[in-house]
């Protein structure tokens, strides 16, 4: 009776917490047609505006939400550097002087089922919300690009959710990526320029 009762249990669990989401084509980051480089830290980047593969990766059509995934990849092809890349530090606009810090657009202009991909300082915080997240923002978290180290020839990847018109074409977004390259003497912050 009670292995009944558990086979009816998990039959019985809602089809989202056993839902895995098809993750992100990853390729080298000098391979995509967005990319930039800088002592010796390359950087790639792919919007998928398609709605389609919004729904495909992410279970929901970001874009009339006002947000365009934007997966980037980092890697660190030095073989003696590191380098530190810090999320909130990234900033985007239409141009030069509208550039402004990714977090503080996202609080303003975040819809709900984006909620939780650019507001959490700290894991404690986003385990948190996560645990009484839908499935879509489970997703949406999980896949965003997190703040890191990237030791000697490590990589990174994640989504960034740049704002963007809800209707309509967008204008070029300018993505500004500051890079800190750790050494002992002492640390240098060299900035990527990613325009599409």
């Amino acid at each position: 009776m009670r292995i009944f009762c558990v086979s009816c249990a998990l039959f019985l669990m809602p089809a989202y917490a056993q839902q895995k989401f098809p993750e992100f084509p990853l390729h080298a980051a000098d391979s995509y047609a967005v990319k930039a480089e800088s002592a010796g830290l390359v950087i790639g980047a792919q919007p998928v505006e398609d709605l389609k593969d919004q729904k495909t990766y992410f279970d929901t059509e970001l874009t009339p939400k006002g947000f365009i995934p934007v997966f980037i990849v980092i890697e660190n092809r030095s073989k003696e550097d590191s380098f530190l890349f810090d999320k909130s530090a990234v900033t985007c606009g239409p141009d030069d002087s509208g550039l402004s810090n990714l977090e503080v657009r996202s609080k303003a202009e975040r819809p709900a089922v984006v909620g939780l991909s650019m507001v959490a300082p700290t894991a404690f915080i986003m385990f948190a919300k996560i645990n009484s997240a839908s499935h879509v923002q489970q997703n949406i978290v999980k896949k965003e690009l997190q703040s890191k180290t990237l030791s000697p020839l490590a990589s990174g990847n994640g989504f960034l959710y740049i704002p963007a018109p809800k209707k309509g074409p967008r204008p070029k977004i300018h993505l500004r990526i500051p890079v800190t390259k750790l050494n002992a003497e002492k640390p240098e912050t060299f900035v990527l320029d990613l325009v599409f």
